[in-house]
């Protein structure tokens, strides 16, 4: 497992670089990418191999979220772009199999798209692990995962 207090300093520092933090968003991101991967995983193991990072972010998400967030919200575009190192044209020409590699191997980019997934949702961010998890499993894992909420919370009060 990478280094909790180094992967919280990241969070922060990305999430303060794209103008979308908070306390409860940085224990919110970082609880999502450990019971996500426990920050062991760069893609998803089993299956079809399609979620990627420790956030298991799925490529088709990224892009939907360039097309339908980002491309009506510029300034955060630039914000996200600079913040992740990337050239401009991967959020307004965006394509999973670029993005596919993106969300495999740049931390920041990762982390990023989890604020940015998080930040879609229509409640506001839990203060709570318990609010945390409900969020989790309506929202980032929904109905069809095999996650549970009870499985974020024990993953959590284990290794958080």
């Amino acid at each position: 497992m990478v280094n909790k207090d180094q992967l919280i300093n990241l969070i922060d520092e990305t999430l303060h670089d794209i103008g979308l933090h908070s306390k409860e968003a940085v224990s919110l991101v970082y609880n999502t990418g450990l019971v996500e991967s426990k920050y062991q995983y760069l893609y998803q193991v089993g299956g079809s191999n399609v979620a990627r990072g420790f956030f298991q972010c799925e490529p088709h998400n990224a892009v939907d979220i360039c097309k339908n967030y980002l491309a009506y919200r510029e300034d955060l575009m630039r914000e996200v772009a600079t913040a992740c190192m990337l050239d401009w044209r991967y959020f307004t020409s965006p394509n999973e199999d670029a993005w596919r590699k993106i969300l495999t191997y740049n931390v920041k980019a990762q982390i990023a798209f989890c604020r940015l997934h998080w930040r879609r949702v229509p409640q506001k961010l839990p203060k709570t692990i318990k609010e945390q998890a409900r969020q989790w499993k309506q929202y980032y894992n929904t109905a069809r995962g095999k996650g549970t909420v009870d499985h974020f919370i024990k993953i959590v009060e284990a290794y958080g």
